[in-house]
């Protein structure tokens, strides 16, 4: 009986410990405790900014390029014969129309007397014939007959002219000649070439942009130039512009002539080139590139103000891989939020855990 008793006591403890266990595990999740809080404190993002500052000068991109002659050609026979006379010499600056070279003609201007004796004697009985026909005493026939041996005898003239004009060799613009390579008296074919004259009194240089920058510029434009191995700079005007973006380079080919009338630059020298990519008097925003954002609305920031992230719409201007200029739309002194942009929200707490200062421009 006793050990009835005892076994029933031991029961009656168990039942009233594990009570009190599931009493302590039951407690709500959702109740007043420290754990069971509704609608605790926001929180707060720490992010980047970069304050923004006015600036007037503007960005430039360099490059280099090849100077060349405004126009430059190889001087050459357009018929085959022997050289009799040389005025071309080496290094001489000529005008346009000099005679620089003479290829014998003495065959052609016998065949041209011959030609001439032909067309008089045409003129002549063309005359007579529409004398006669005018008196009825020479038919239609006739006179059309004598009018086309003529014209036969004109044109035979005027081919043989045109041969004897080959004959000769002039400067077709004002130019400086190279080398000379022909002597008096060698035989030249179609085609040899006498010397290279080039206008050098204007020059002009080639040069690509990166499509990023192929509307930046304009014909008429100003574009720096400088030759550093004689210290020269000068200043060009883009003349052209290329209709097409490269396809295998993603460029745009510029040209820009260069007055060049006291000799200062030499063609075929390398220049570097500078390209002004905007006007010094427009003054601007410059703020890194990873703060910018694009909606359908357009492109905004996120700044900060009173610790709270706030949204400005933007009006931009060039862009580069690493920068934005932004013309409109912010305030000198804005704090732009450069970090943490995914998580951001119009209204959102922030706290500025760094400033940048300075921007690293790309030019390439």
């Amino acid at each position: 009986m006793k050990h009835l008793l005892l076994i029933a006591l031991s029961s009656l403890l168990l039942i009233a410990c594990g009570g009190k266990d599931d009493s302590a595990k039951g407690t709500a999740p959702g109740g007043n405790g420290p754990g069971g809080k509704k609608g605790g404190a926001q929180r707060i993002l720490n992010v980047e900014g970069y304050v923004a500052e006015l600036s007037s000068q503007g960005k430039v991109f360099q490059t280099m390029a090849t100077l060349a002659p405004k126009n430059s050609v190889s001087l050459s026979a357009a018929t085959s014969g022997r050289l009799v006379s040389l005025t071309a010499k080496d290094g001489v600056i000529v005008k346009k129309g000099t005679l620089l070279a003479k290829i014998d003609d003495s065959e052609l201007r016998a065949q041209l007397k011959q030609a001439e004796s032909n067309k008089m004697l045409a003129e002549q009985k063309e005359q007579r014939v529409r004398g006669l026909y005018e008196k009825n005493g020479a038919t239609k026939q006739d006179l059309e007959a004598a009018e086309a041996s003529l014209k036969s005898a004109q044109a035979s003239v005027e081919l043989i002219r045109a041969q004897l004009t080959k004959t000769e060799v002039r400067a077709p613009f004002n130019g400086k000649l190279g080398f000379v390579d022909v002597s008096v008296g060698a035989w030249l074919n179609s085609g040899t070439p006498i010397a290279e004259l080039s206008e050098v009194d204007r020059l002009k240089a080639k040069f690509a942009l990166p499509q990023r920058y192929a509307s930046v510029i304009k014909v008429g434009d100003k574009i720096s130039l400088k030759d550093s191995e004689r210290n020269v700079e000068k200043d060009g005007v883009v003349s052209a512009l290329d209709a097409v973006i490269s396809e295998s380079s993603r460029t745009r080919r510029v040209m820009v002539d260069v007055d060049n009338s006291k000799g200062e630059l030499i063609a075929g020298s390398f220049v570097s080139v500078n390209v002004a990519m905007q006007s010094s008097n427009i003054q601007s925003f410059t703020i890194p590139s990873e703060a910018m954002i694009l909606d359908r609305e357009g492109a905004y920031v996120f700044v900060s103000q009173g610790g709270k992230a706030k949204i400005k719409h933007v009006t931009t201007g060039l862009r580069t891989p690493m920068s934005v200029q932004v013309l409109s739309g912010l305030d000198v002194g804005d704090t732009v939020i450069v970090s943490g942009i995914v998580s951001l929200r119009p209204g959102a707490d922030v706290k500025i855990k760094g400033l940048r200062h300075s921007i690293n421009y790309e030019v390439e």
